[in-house]
């Protein structure tokens, strides 16, 4: 009889730490509400991890795209989406299809190059 009373116990603290960890892996990566976080006017829609602690993310400040740099050390704007650029980015987000939709990466990619074609 205490040997089952000890072995519920057991289970109970497992499904206690396997049910943390699940939560703490989806809010982490942004899985139970379809952001990775919002706030009442800012909502951070997307991210790329590129290293240890550093990483590229899109975030809606209002009605205003961004596409920021983030580190330990800084936040760093890298461009700001035209209406057009973040339109786009939204329906292929919505699609899912990664046949149908161009990466994370092209976008940036061509971003950028717009950003240094201006210089």
């Amino acid at each position: 009889m205490k040997w089952l009373s000890l072995i519920g116990m057991c289970l109970c603290v497992a499904v206690i730490l396997f049910l943390a960890y699940w939560f703490t892996r989806r809010i982490a990566m942004g899985n139970l509400s379809g952001t990775i976080t919002s706030g009442g006017h800012m909502r951070l829609y997307d991210r790329l991890p590129l290293g240890q602690n550093k990483a590229v993310v899109v975030a809606r400040i209002g009605l205003r795209w961004f596409v920021l740099g983030v580190s330990d050390e800084q936040i760093t704007l890298l461009t700001e989406l035209t209406e057009e650029e973040s339109r786009i980015w939204r329906q292929t987000k919505q699609v899912g299809s990664e046949a149908a939709a161009p990466k994370f990466s092209d976008i940036i990619s061509d971003v950028l190059r717009r950003k240094n074609d201006r210089k």
